[in-house]
């Protein structure tokens, strides 16, 4: 499995709370990832046979995992940026919004970011 793979399904576990630990005391859990992670190998093995580029590979792996070619990362970013156009809000309002969804909390207008 190629490193952005193993990444990939790494921040597939990641994002979902307590997987890690369950997936050292829970054998369906464990078969569930098992079988994910071969299936991957095995997407990846199939494409490197065909002579796929490698950027094809990766939006392959990524619509696998996250059902977007991007990954979860830029979709959740995009996703972000389209409900900011549709309100259409003032740059305070829109920088304090995205503070509080990317995790830092809200923020008042002329106070720094802790």
């Amino acid at each position: 499995m190629s490193e952005f793979t193993d990444g990939t399904l790494g921040r597939y576990l990641g994002q979902q709370p307590g997987m890690r630990q369950a997936l050292l005391h829970d054998a369906a859990q464990h078969m569930q990832v098992e079988a994910l992670r071969r299936t991957l190998d095995m997407v990846e093995r199939a494409l490197d046979d065909e002579g796929v580029p490698h950027n094809v590979r990766h939006r392959v792996i990524n619509r696998v995992v996250w059902g977007e070619p991007e990954g979860y990362v830029d979709v959740r970013a995009r996703m972000q940026e389209q409900v900011l156009a549709a309100y259409n809000l003032p740059t305070e309002l829109t920088d304090a919004w995205k503070a509080i969804h990317n995790g830092a909390g809200p923020v008042r207008p002329g106070e720094e970011q802790t």
